[in-house]
């Protein structure tokens, strides 16, 4: 599997769709989230990587609810993700999770997570 591919499978696994940052269908339908793919190799730093939350409606239940279902997935030590050449490494953020309001929209919720990805793969 693909470094996108693993990053894809992990974040399509909390039963709302995921899409690349840049990959969003217009026709996408709430809720949803999209992430930051970023990628690196053997020897790079941890690379910060970013989830938003998108959900419509007024209250902040389902969006933190989410965002807590992702947390627990990485865990205290992180979620190690098997990729061709290695893994990645991903674990929480500093801060994990924020609101971020939406100009002009109220009702559209958005929270953004905070992520590191460290890449011990080959290439």
């Amino acid at each position: 599997m693909t470094k996108e591919a693993a990053l894809y499978s992990f974040f399509s696994g909390f039963g709302i769709p995921a899409y690349a940052e840049t990959d969003v269908p217009n026709n996408a339908v709430l809720p949803y989230l999209t992430y930051t793919p970023v990628f690196d190799a053997w020897g790079g730093d941890a690379a910060a990587l970013t989830v938003n939350l998108w959900y419509y409606g007024a209250g902040e239940t389902a969006p933190n609810a989410k965002a807590a279902e992702i947390s627990k997935a990485i865990g205290p030590g992180g979620k190690v993700l098997g990729c061709e050449g290695g893994y990645i490494w991903l674990r929480r953020g500093t801060p994990w999770c924020q609101s971020a309001p939406v100009e002009d929209e109220p009702l559209l919720k958005m929270k953004t997570l905070n992520l590191s990805a460290e890449y011990l793969t080959l290439n």
